[in-house]
């Protein structure tokens, strides 16, 4: 009978975890935001970001937990204006990247943590992405303090391997093609279209 229930347990922590690992590794506002600073200002910033998008993400998924994700669900009216006013900021973010020209600017510097911080909890597709979480695995996961552990835990060490990959790859185009102004300008064009896609679903 225990075998039998850790056995199904396993088997739904395994399912959260592929179900985490395509959510959080692929294209989205995150991860195209986190390749743009790579590219442009250097892994160190890019990981001082990082922290930012990690923190932002299990403050979301404690609002999950303790309910805001049914609430807003239930409210479309504002669930539609939080909708508009965080992929405007997201947008904000993405150009604010094209200012600067070094790894040591002023703006550099400005990117740090707290600019991460904000990023998940504005990004429809993490909403997405931490709602089924909570709804379709978090249930089958235990108690509720099972639950956060499990799910905040999860999220947040596939963020550090998956977003620093996504930093990396950043880092590795800009070695490739050089300083080149264009390259920032195409993955800021392709951060606002991915934030402008995710809005308008």
């Amino acid at each position: 009978m225990i075998l039998a229930y850790y056995d199904g347990f396993l088997t739904h922590l395994f399912s959260l975890w592929i179900f985490i690992i395509f959510m959080v590794g692929t294209p989205g506002p995150a991860n195209l935001l986190i390749m743009t600073i790579g590219s442009k200002y250097g892994i160190g910033t890019a990981m001082r970001f990082n922290v930012g998008l990690v923190s932002g993400k299990i403050f979301l998924n404690m609002a999950m937990a303790i309910g805001v994700g049914v609430f807003l669900t239930n409210q479309p009216v504002l669930l539609d204006m939080i909708k508009y006013l965080s992929g405007a900021i997201m947008i904000y973010l993405s150009l604010y990247t094209l200012r600067g020209q070094a790894s040591g600017s002023e703006e550099s510097r400005n990117i740090s943590w707290r600019a991460g911080l904000i990023v998940h909890p504005l990004n429809p597709k993490a909403w997405v992405m931490t709602i089924l979480a909570w709804t379709e695995f978090g249930p089958n996961l235990g108690s509720l303090s099972h639950q956060i552990v499990i799910i905040c835990s999860s999220f947040a060490a596939a963020q550090l391997i998956l977003h620093s990959l996504w930093a990396l790859a950043g880092v590795l185009l800009s070695r490739a093609l050089g300083k080149n102004v264009w390259l920032n300008r195409i993955l800021v064009l392709l951060t606002c279209a991915v934030v402008m896609w995710t809005v308008l679903l």
